[in-house]
């Protein structure tokens, strides 16, 4: 294996990781409703994000600020011990959860800014920077 690649394979492990642990903290059941119901998504930038036009409460709001700032704390202390800054870790998380992650029926952001929705027949388009 060259150098290059044995840094982008423990990259990718380090990113799953991370998209697991950012996973788990989704776990909130009030959360899982929102993003069920299409008011709150997944974000090509790593982290949830409200649907325009979606009447988000504020607890919902809350809850999702609050898992941005565990994504971010997670993001910037696995970004420094690799070296790389921490939107590419966010990225790179953000890379496994829209190929795993989104269920049929939610929404996500996609790296243009528009908002989609997972289907049967609209699968999640993954971002350009993911790669193949």
């Amino acid at each position: 294996m060259t150098r290059k690649t044995t840094f982008l394979v423990a990259f990718t492990a380090a990113a799953l990781m991370i998209a697991g642990a950012s996973y788990a903290q989704q776990s909130d059941p009030i959360l899982a409703q929102a993003r069920a119901s299409g008011l709150v998504g997944e974000q090509a930038d790593g982290y949830l994000g409200a649907v325009p036009g979606a009447s988000v409460s504020a607890d919902v709001r809350g809850r999702m600020d609050q898992v941005n700032i565990q994504r971010r704390a997670l993001y910037t202390r696995r970004a420094a011990e690799r070296n790389v800054s921490v939107n590419e870790m966010a990225a790179a998380v953000a890379c496994e959860v829209f190929e795993s992650r989104i269920a049929v029926g939610e929404r996500y952001r996609d790296e243009t800014g528009q908002w989609r929705q997972h289907t049967a027949s609209a699968p999640v388009a993954a971002p350009s920077f993911c790669g193949d």
